[in-house]
């Protein structure tokens, strides 16, 4: 009978190891974004296909700011003057201006489903005149 409670001890802190250890995995997963004015940063710009992200957004800011994943306006779209809503279709994801007022974290999950060499998408802030300002990172997606 004490061996059999000796084997529980035993596999139980050997499961408790393992399960430790799986949910280490999922934080590698997790990517920083700072939002400045006018300016964003990340703990990662490279990603993979099929992998699940955890987005962790802050506005560091003094002014209310966007985050989108898509792909880079062409310069006839930048001088069509797109509305919102156009941009935001185009998006792969986003949390938007009203969200992300000055001091504010806010999370997005988002899977990449398909490659993208750098520069085919990017991290951008479409709030009027920032993207201009220079609110957009390239990122890659292989």
């Amino acid at each position: 009978m004490f061996e059999n409670k000796k084997l529980v001890v035993i596999l139980t802190a050997v499961f408790l190891l393992l399960l430790t250890a799986c949910g280490s995995q999922g934080s590698s997963n997790e990517v920083k974004i700072t939002l400045t004015d006018f300016g964003i940063e990340s703990s990662r710009t490279s990603f993979e296909v099929g992998v699940p992200y955890h987005f962790v957004v802050t506005n560091d800011g003094a002014v209310n700011h966007e985050i989108m994943i898509m792909a880079p306006l062409t310069e006839d779209q930048m001088m069509m003057d797109m509305d919102m809503e156009a941009m935001d279709e185009m998006a792969l994801a986003m949390i938007e201006e009203d969200e992300l007022t000055p001091g504010t974290t806010k999370t997005l999950d988002y899977t990449f489903t398909e490659p993208a060499s750098t520069g085919d998408l990017e991290f951008v802030c479409h709030v009027e005149g920032h993207y201009e300002a220079g609110m957009k990172l390239p990122i890659t997606v292989k």
